[in-house]
């Protein structure tokens, strides 16, 4: 996630999605928009529930309005686990790299301009109202681990 997206307002993004600020909305908000990266309900659950009466099914409602407000994007990364970011203009869309050893999500960088364009500009039977690329594969951290137990692995058969 772009590290500008702090730059929103939680209070102004509520009102302009027509939504009421409660003190529980706001948490939410103000957790996304901070977070570097995309979060989970689960996470955004044990971040504000220390602080705030708030539990699943709240937060669960929460998202799907600001999901159905245009406030946040959901990233389903399969497994049944959504992530959710803020659509906003600090924060473009742009691809995500799934990790299926560690189940981490990772912002990648957004297209340019000129491929987007070149994208869009084709001709199609269809109008885009969104774009979800998604990539999956072993994250490095997860790959270096493997490396270190294969090594260990052939170590321990000689």
């Amino acid at each position: 996630m772009n590290s500008s997206i702090a730059h929103c307002d939680a209070s102004e993004t509520l009102k302009n999605a027509g939504l009421a600020k409660t003190s529980q909305r706001m948490a939410v908000l103000e957790k996304l928009i901070g977070a570097p990266g995309p979060l989970t309900a689960r996470d955004l659950l044990a971040e504000t529930s220390q602080r705030l009466k708030i539990n699943r099914v709240t937060i669960y409602r929460i998202l799907a309005s600001f999901r159905d407000g245009g406030i946040v994007r959901e990233i389903d990364a399969g497994g049944g686990t959504a992530y959710y970011e803020m659509a906003c203009r600090h924060n473009p869309i742009h691809p995500h790299f799934h990790c299926r050893r560690c189940d981490c999500l990772i912002c990648m960088p957004p297209l340019t301009l000129s491929q987007t364009w070149e994208w869009l500009t084709r001709p199609t039977d269809f109008s885009v109202e969104s774009i979800n690329v998604h990539i999956t594969g072993v994250c490095g951290p997860c790959r270096e681990k493997e490396y270190c137990n294969d090594v260990a692995s052939e170590r321990n058969t000689r």
